[in-house]
């Protein structure tokens, strides 16, 4: 399912409630001119080879955005699966557009993300830091996650916010997306934002 930026078009009851959470919940992230959901501004992260990274350093392009966490079962292996569709639909001038994965379990370590990421066909980077870090981001999206201990098997379990973030080419976030979402929709986003000026 999909949501628009405020005043395009009704967006379904339960994203419109989403999208008043996030307004409610936004923190420091500055809410931005009825245009975008939210501005995020600039923040720092190690990158899946170790080198810092900056969301500045893509200004000028479309960025999709996504937390999760390479352990994860389920919901960020279907996500990436399902964008590697959307890039699919969307075309060669899609590759342009980098998802950034924002992990959220400090196991992730660069060479961890690194090998994660090769399983998907995507222009992917993976991101971690330190826990400070990493919550300021998490802040920033007006996003959440949590860390339950687990048995020493299976490791701890990490509960986080499943949308994708669609962000402009100034770093504002213009959609959002959930894992009901279809392929077709994300690439449609994706094509806009390319098009924008």
């Amino acid at each position: 399912m999909r949501t628009s930026i405020p005043g395009a078009r009704r967006a379904p009851l339960r994203f419109a409630a989403l999208a008043l959470l996030l307004f409610a919940c936004a923190g420091p992230a500055e809410i931005a001119s009825e245009e975008t959901l939210l501005t995020i501004g600039d923040f720092e992260l190690i990158d899946h080879e170790g080198q810092p990274f900056r969301l500045s350093s893509l200004r000028g392009r479309p960025v999709l955005l996504f937390f999760g966490y390479t352990h994860c079962p389920d919901a960020c292996p279907t996500m990436m699966s399902k964008l590697a569709v959307a890039y699919r639909n969307a075309g060669p001038e899609s590759k342009a557009i980098p998802t950034l994965f924002v992990s959220v379990d400090p196991r992730d370590t660069p060479p961890a993300l690194k090998e994660y990421l090769s399983y998907f066909a995507i222009p992917a980077r993976g991101l971690t830091g330190s826990k400070e870090t990493i919550d300021e981001v998490v802040q920033k999206f007006a996003a959440h996650y949590t860390i339950t201990p687990g048995d020493s098997e299976a490791g701890p379990y990490v509960d986080h916010t499943l949308t994708l973030y669609v962000l402009d080419k100034e770093g504002n976030v213009r959609e959002l997306f959930d894992p009901t979402s279809k392929p077709e929709a994300i690439a449609a986003a994706m094509n806009a934002e390319l098009k924008r000026g």
